[in-house]
């Protein structure tokens, strides 16, 4: 049978434009999502053996030691996980139904407790003296790779010239408390951001090394200090011993004879003289 449609007219396709053909060179890359295949980074959970590791390679201390036991049977297994770090042992409160989990859980526990221990030792030189916190926030800055913080410091007027300092760091704003002069107050910025960081755990450890760090050297400038200032107690009290001994000789011989005579000495005598009969008429 013929086709009906056989006898129409077919259009033709003149002059129309074809898909442009541009080069490969001046094409930006597609974004196109990365194959399920890559592995990618492991859950929180799994990161506290590596950051304990991290920890004790940083210090310059022996590798985390585990000791993990069995405290059920062999078809329902219980594991606790102890971990020895700088001669201290951590053991997990907790049991676990496989080994992994277990030793993950117990390095948490570890790292909690050292970053406390650090952070306690450090929380006194950061509230009673501020004069190293711009240092130990950049000090951190250039381990972790971050952008350097930025300051802006505003005088408040009246009587007594008050300053404020505002600190960006790492995209957030954080504002110090009121300091004497400028310096004071970027200072005090600078505390608002450590202690911020101190409550992270992610940061909490890096930080307290940091801190341990300058504690050492200010404990150091203290020492000095007291050092120089007994020194100086020292030479003064010297002095005025030897002055003391001084005015005591100058005194002693500034004193009559007459006052402390010797016990071979002869009294002076005052004699008298009768006069004659007939003298003085």
């Amino acid at each position: 049978m013929e086709n009906p449609l056989a006898h129409f007219p077919q259009p033709e396709l003149v002059d129309q434009p074809s898909a442009p053909v541009l080069a490969s060179s001046n094409v930006p890359p597609l974004a196109c999502p990365l194959p399920h295949s890559l592995p990618s980074r492991p859950p929180e959970s799994f990161m506290h053996k590596n950051r304990l590791q991290e920890f004790t390679q940083r210090s310059s201390i022996q590798l985390p030691v585990y000791q993990t036991v069995n405290e059920g049977s062999v078809h329902a297994p219980q594991f606790r996980s102890s971990v020895l770090v700088d001669g201290v042992t951590y053991t997990s409160e907790a049991t676990f139904s496989n080994r992994k989990a277990a030793e993950q859980d117990v390095a948490k526990h570890a790292l909690e407790c050292i970053s406390k221990k650090l952070k306690d030792e450090g929380c006194p030189l950061i509230r009673e003296d501020t004069v190293f916190c711009k240092s130990i926030l950049n000090e951190f800055v250039v381990k972790m790779n971050l952008e350097m913080p930025t300051y802006n410091t505003i005088q408040s007027g009246g009587v007594l010239p008050l300053f404020v300092s505002t600190l960006v760091f790492n995209g957030a704003t954080y504002r110090g408390e009121t300091g004497r002069n400028k310096k004071e107050a970027e200072q005090l910025a600078a505390r608002v951001v450590i202690q911020s960081l101190l409550a992270d755990d992610r940061y909490g450890t890096v930080v307290s090394e940091i801190i341990k760090s300058k504690a050492k050297l200010y404990d150091a400038l203290n020492k000095a200090k007291d050092s120089s200032f007994d020194t100086t107690l020292t030479g003064a009290n010297r002095l005025n011993h030897n002055n003391t001994e001084v005015e005591n000789n100058e005194v002693t011989n500034h004193v009559p004879n007459s006052t402390h005579p010797s016990s071979g000495a002869k009294h002076p005598r005052h004699e008298f003289k009768v006069p004659k009969s007939g003298e003085g008429r």
